[in-house]
């Protein structure tokens, strides 16, 4: 069974709540992402994903190449 991580990212640039939608299905489609979890209050996603498919970087170029100028940082 593989591994999962599950990192948080902050995420600026949404403004409404199909910004959350949009980009959780996003980050769903990518290989080796089990779940995302977008909140518009927090400006952030939970990503729970394996590591041995799927990386961080990998995740934020996913949420820029969304569209609408949103901007992920992977938090510690």
């Amino acid at each position: 069974m593989a591994t999962t991580t599950r990192q948080t990212f902050s995420v600026e640039g949404m403004h409404c709540a199909s910004c959350t939608l949009l980009i959780d299905e996003i980050l769903e489609e990518l290989d080796g992402v089990r779940r995302s979890t977008t909140k518009l209050r927090k400006r952030r996603t939970v990503v729970e994903f394996d590591p041995a498919t799927c990386t961080p970087d990998a995740i934020v170029a996913a949420i820029a190449g969304a569209g609408s100028g949103y901007i992920a940082t992977p938090k510690p």
